[in-house]
């Protein structure tokens, strides 16, 4: 009798399934060349992810903006980018580091953090980035 086992899932499998769950979980819209990203009117939020391999914690932002989310009870349009569609978006908001969150109020920019943080200073975060006022995105020196 013999076995056959599973090629080990990649990195960039492991974050496809992440974003996916996103999708069909919480109602984040997926970024790509077909789906291009668009703030539009109301509260939207859009999160930026890297490669888990080099950045594990895009796996974890993953998980705890949706539950964030719903622990501020925030109406916001839900985006989430993977790592070939983060990096323009990431040069465009002046985004350093990566995962990021990146919120807009009717299209605006309001600010972003990056990083994944303990429960209170990550709910702090959005919070204090859903009350902010607009202003223009940070220069970006994010790498292509």
């Amino acid at each position: 009798m013999s076995q056959t086992f599973a090629p080990p899932q990649s990195s960039l499998d492991k974050l496809d399934a992440a974003l996916g769950r996103l999708a069909a979980r919480h109602g984040f819209c997926r970024i790509s060349p077909e789906q291009p990203f668009t703030p539009g009117a109301g509260l939207a939020v859009l999160l930026l992810t890297d490669d888990p391999q080099r950045n594990p914690e895009s796996l974890d932002v993953a998980v705890v903006l949706p539950e964030a989310l719903a622990s501020l009870k925030l109406d916001a349009a839900r985006w989430a980018a993977d790592s070939r569609e983060s990096p323009a978006l990431a040069r465009q908001y002046g985004v350093q580091r990566y995962p990021a969150v990146v919120v807009f109020q009717d299209g605006a920019y309001l600010g972003a953090f990056s990083g994944i943080l303990d429960w209170a200073p990550f709910l702090e975060s959005l919070a204090r980035l859903v009350t902010s006022q607009p202003s223009r995105p940070p220069i970006s020196i994010a790498r292509a």
